[in-house]
């Protein structure tokens, strides 16, 4: 009895400090008039968060850096805006330098008006086992995954906290949550930028300015098309677990998560028990509650998941072994 009163206690001060010293978030409801910028924007998520950003009265500036993808994107994007709208794109390698995307940003400023909204959705994955891939493609997946969400955030986060107002999103990945056979290029930059994102939510503390770190799941898009090409079996037995989800859903979901205020947008069960187990930023009481009262036992549902994924990579060792064999 005696040990429950103190249990009990401890949790009522720690929920006592977390009223304290959380910040009462600035909820941004309304996208009516605002600049959104979508790095990615000419397919896939990137494509589904910028036409969810225009039906809400954005005005939106798409990147990529296929011309062809981005004016039919544009087209597409226009259908959800009303008269006096601004759908516009722009062509940038986010990868090339810092000084070349700070030139690109600065003229969209000029022309449009303040980002207020950045959604950093560029990104690519290339499968293979780490000592297999090539060098220069592992090289190519941080850069852009990495770089080309850091590069963007550097230019709006000054302008931002001037402002005090603003909202970015990081399209992460639940590859960013636990290591998976044959993802490990593409977890690296992912875990870089899930890193990022968690130091830059304490950053902005005292601050308006929010910042969302995303999780989608497989997404049938044609960058998903393209993994598929390179992702070896055991890949595809451990990730094609979770099924396929649309990309007008997750982009919807991750606008309106980041305009509700929310520091993690997720998906399905698996993304929602991850990210309890394995996030560090604290994002409200309920939180971190959850997180006191389920560790352990969400561990222990996570510990046989993993072992099933180990199982699938041994099963593919001795059949590549017994192949070897065969052809002997």
């Amino acid at each position: 009895m005696c040990y429950l009163i103190i249990v009990l206690a401890v949790i009522a001060v720690l929920a006592g400090a977390l009223f304290f010293f959380l910040d009462n978030k600035i909820l941004y409801k309304d996208l009516k008039g605002k600049h959104v910028v979508v790095t990615g924007g000419s397919s896939g998520i990137g494509k589904a968060a910028a036409m969810e950003a225009a039906r809400l009265g954005a005005h939106v500036t798409i990147i990529g850096r296929d011309v062809g993808k981005l004016n039919a994107a544009v087209s597409e994007i226009s259908s959800q805006a009303k008269e006096g709208q601004k759908i516009q794109h722009a062509s940038l390698d986010l990868t090339s330098d810092y000084e070349s995307v700070q030139k690109c940003l600065s003229t969209l400023e000029t022309d449009i008006g303040s980002i207020f909204m950045l959604i950093n959705s560029a990104g690519m994955c290339i499968c293979g086992q780490f000592e297999t891939m090539k060098v220069q493609d592992i090289k190519k997946l941080i850069d852009l995954n990495y770089f080309g969400t850091a590069y963007p955030t550097y230019y709006v986060l000054s302008g931002m906290k001037k402002r005090n107002e603003g909202l970015i999103v990081f399209v992460s990945s639940e590859a960013s949550l636990i290591g998976i056979y044959g993802y490990s290029a593409y977890s690296a930059g992912k875990w870089a930028v899930r890193g990022l994102a968690e130091a830059i939510f304490m950053e902005l503390v005292g601050t308006n300015v929010r910042l969302t770190l995303a999780f989608p799941p497989d997404t049938d898009t044609p960058g998903f098309a393209n993994e598929e090409l390179t992702k070896p079996k055991e890949t595809k037995l451990i990730s094609g677990s979770a099924g396929l989800s649309s990309p007008e859903y997750v982009g919807r979901k991750i606008v309106h998560d980041s305009l509700n205020g929310k520091l993690y947008s997720v998906f399905g069960l698996s993304g929602k028990l991850m990210t309890i187990l394995y996030c560090g930023a604290v994002e409200s009481v309920g939180q971190v509650l959850l997180q006191i009262f389920t560790m352990g036992l969400l561990r222990a549902i996570m510990v046989p998941v993993m072992l099933s994924f180990h199982k699938i990579v041994r099963d593919g060792l001795k059949e590549k072994q017994s192949e070897t064999l065969k052809n002997k």
